[in-house]
């Protein structure tokens, strides 16, 4: 597990108080249409929970991350190095399991 994630694990609470806290920054600053976005996501995770929860796959949460990170960069400049490393740590981790499998498949 990185340091990151035992540090502060993430949980769908985190991400719906993130969410509204950007959502506030970025009403303050007249983007509404975010504001609107971020309210709606965080609206979704509170009430529209999956009926069969199952851990998304390290690609999903890659793909996430890269999504938020223009947001982060605008409302949380000081965040945009976490991310980033957040961003290359599962980039990395992905490379060594895409060279543990391809080594599993050539023992077989």
């Amino acid at each position: 597990m990185s340091s990151t994630a035992s540090k502060h694990p993430i949980t769908s609470g985190s991400v719906v108080e993130e969410l509204r806290r950007l959502a506030e920054q970025a009403e303050a600053s007249g983007d509404r249409i975010t504001a609107v976005r971020a309210l709606r996501v965080a609206w979704l995770i509170e009430h529209r929970p999956p009926t069969h929860p199952v851990s998304p796959s390290p690609e999903r949460i890659l793909r996430t991350l890269e999504k938020i990170l223009p947001l982060v960069v605008r409302f949380t400049p000081d965040h945009t190095a976490k991310v980033e490393a957040c961003i290359l740590e599962l980039r990395l981790c992905l490379v060594e399991l895409a060279e543990a499998e391809r080594q599993i498949y050539t023992v077989h």
